[in-house]
């Protein structure tokens, strides 16, 4: 009797875990870094190449086009211009930016053209993921040099924020005027942690500290999904973290995520590409 009593005054708090279900394995890709979905019919996934190489100038990545449903049937979208390790892409209206080691591309979506490019004039950087803050802003992560550019697409200026080192600074993604980094690892090699970049007051802070070898990050349900190659780096992890308590939990563990990279989602669907095993996975999200 007093254990219902109890159950009446404190109500059980439940607290609803994100599940992944696995419905499709896709093995036609070499080794796809990044996926940008605009809607179920234009999805966007690039791909590094033939070597498991992300910084090689050797002209052999791909940037294709497919639609959800049937992700086997992809198109190549720079038919016309050239590409050597493509990773994080952003679409704003037609217009598409892609960091391609030491310069972002510009290329129309709709046409397959190339635009325009804004290099980096050191080029030692390795260009991550890339994020639209306004219409003419891109936030840029580089993993090798720890650090946040914004790039003015007007004027080509590119503005180093880091005012502390982002270790490992990789995947990207806005809440509200925060932007959240996954570091991939530290300077020593350890596990990467997961930092908060505030906007108006140009701070970074580490909000999970030695976490993984955090890749790629999505907003879901006011919780951040985060990948995570794994202390092997060939056995992969999803993370959930808890925006309020900063809490992460696991919440898929898979031997086929090897070296999970940058997902995208729309609605119940991830999508999320493998780089070492050039699979990509589809999960419906419960």
């Amino acid at each position: 009797m007093f254990r219902y009593l109890l159950l009446l005054f404190f109500p059980t708090l439940v607290y609803t875990q994100t599940k992944f279900e696995l419905v499709k394995k896709i093995s036609s890709f070499k080794h796809p870094e990044n996926v940008y979905i605009i809607d179920a019919n234009k999805v966007l996934i690039a791909d590094i190449g033939k070597t498991f190489k992300s910084t090689e100038r050797d002209s052999d990545g791909v940037v294709y086009q497919c639609v959800m449903g049937n992700i086997n049937a992809k198109n190549k979208l720079n038919k016309t211009f050239k590409l050597n390790a493509p990773k994080g892409m952003m679409v704003n209206g037609t217009t598409l930016f892609i960091a391609d080691i030491d310069r972002i591309v510009i290329a129309n979506v709709e046409t397959g053209t190339k635009i325009d490019e804004i290099v980096f004039t050191d080029t030692t950087v390795s260009l991550n993921d890339i994020f639209l803050l306004d219409d003419n802003t891109l936030l840029v992560s580089v993993t090798n040099k720890h650090e946040l550019f914004a790039v003015t697409l007007s004027s080509k200026e590119i503005i180093n924020l880091s005012n502390s080192s982002v270790e490992g600074a990789n995947g990207l993604c806005k809440n509200e005027k925060k932007i959240y980094v996954c570091g991939f690892a530290s300077k020593e090699k350890k596990k990467g942690s997961l930092y908060e970049y505030d906007l108006e007051s140009n701070k970074v802070s580490t909000i999970v500290r030695e976490l993984g070898h955090l890749d790629g990050m999505k907003l879901y349900n006011n919780k951040l999904l985060v990948s995570d190659w794994g202390a092997d780096y060939n056995h992969g992890k999803i993370w959930e973290i808890d925006l309020e308590t900063k809490k992460p939990s696991i919440v898929l563990e898979d031997e086929m995520l090897k070296s999970p990279s940058g997902f995208d989602l729309l609605e119940n669907t991830l999508i999320m590409p493998c780089l070492d095993s050039g699979n990509i996975l589809v999960y419906k999200l419960k």
